[in-house]
C-alpha cells in the first residue's frame, strides 16, 4: 500500500460526512460574522494563517527530538515540547476555522489530519508531564511517537492544500520567468 492509496481512502471515509456536517455548522455558528472568523482564517494575511502556524509547533518538537536523540539535553527537549504544546491551541483553532471552509471530500481528509495531529499533541502532553521528574526512555519514546502522528498529519495536511487546492483561491499554471526564454537554435 503507497502513500496515494491512503490518501484515496481518506477521500473516501464517507462514514465521517454526517459528524463533519455538524461539527462544521457549529463552527461557522459559533464564528459567523464575528471579527474572529476573518482573524482566524487569515484574511488579513492574504491566506490562510494556519500553515504559518504549524511551522511553531512542528519546529519545536523536530528540535526536542534532536536535544533528546542527539544531544542528550532532556531538559532542553523538554522546554521545546513545552513551546510546541503552547503553540498547539492557536495553531488548532486556525486549522478548524479554515477545515470549517471545505467541501465535503477535504472536510474528510482534514477529520483525519486533525485526528492524527491529535493523537501527536496528546503524545506530546504525556511525554512533558513524564519529564517532570527526569526523563526517562518511556519519555523519549512517547514524544518520537507523538513527532510520527505529526508528521502523518503534516502529510495529510499537504495532501489537502497541494493536491485537493483545499485553501487555494487561484492556481497558477506554472512559475512566471522575469524576463521572457528565448531558444537556442
Amino acid at each position: 500500500m503507497n502513500l496515494e492509496s491512503v490518501f484515496r481512502k481518506a477521500e473516501a471515509a464517507r462514514f465521517l460526512d454526517g459528524g463533519s456536517r455538524f461539527l462544521q455548522q457549529r463552527i461557522q455558528g459559533a464564528l459567523g460574522s464575528s471579527a474572529a472568523g476573518p482573524l482566524l482564517r487569515g484574511s488579513w494575511l492574504g491566506h490562510p494563517v494556519h500553515p504559518v502556524l504549524v511551522s511553531l509547533p512542528i519546529g519545536a518538537w523536530v528540535g526536542a527530538s534532536v536535544f533528546d536523540l542527539a544531544f542528550r539535553d532532556h531538559v532542553g527537549a523538554r522546554r521545546l515540547i513545552g513551546l510546541g504544546l503552547l503553540a498547539a491551541p492557536p495553531t488548532l483553532m486556525t486549522g478548524w476555522a479554515d477545515w470549517a471552509e471545505r467541501d465535503t471530500v477535504q472536510r474528510r481528509v482534514g477529520l483525519i489530519h486533525a485526528e492524527a495531529n491529535a493523537i501527536g499533541v496528546v503524545a506530546m502532553l504525556a511525554s512533558y508531564v513524564r519529564r517532570r521528574h527526569g526523563t526517562d526512555g518511556r519519555a523519549v519514546a512517547t514524544s518520537t511517537a507523538g513527532l510520527l502522528a505529526i508528521g502523518i498529519g503534516g502529510a495529510l495536511g499537504g495532501h489537502l492544500t497541494y493536491a485537493m487546492g483545499a485553501g487555494v483561491d487561484e492556481v497558477r499554471e506554472g512559475p512566471r520567468s522575469d524576463s521572457p526564454l528565448t531558444s537556442v537554435g
